[in-house]
């Protein structure tokens, strides 16, 4: 009885290594650009309210952004 539970322990361990829904959640950090209606978005606190907004519909954490007084290029480095 012994070699049983022992066969069942050892397969219900295998199953758990090949489980896809049981594997460990890592961060993917993204940088991302979104367009947006220039006549809705027009200074930074309205940029504030919806970067906010967009995460959270999106359930992403808003760590940073950036909204251009000015034109500016679109590329991160030249």
């Amino acid at each position: 009885m012994q070699d049983y539970f022992e066969e069942v322990y050892k397969a219900l361990k295998d199953f758990h290594k090949y489980d896809k829904y049981n594997k460990q959640i890592k961060p993917l950090y993204m940088l991302i650009k979104v367009d947006v209606d220039a006549d809705i978005v027009y200074d930074q606190c309205e940029a504030d309210k919806y970067a906010t907004n967009h995460c959270d519909k999106m359930e992403y954490e808003l760590v940073d952004h950036f909204y251009p007084d000015e034109l500016a290029y679109p590329y991160i480095a030249k």
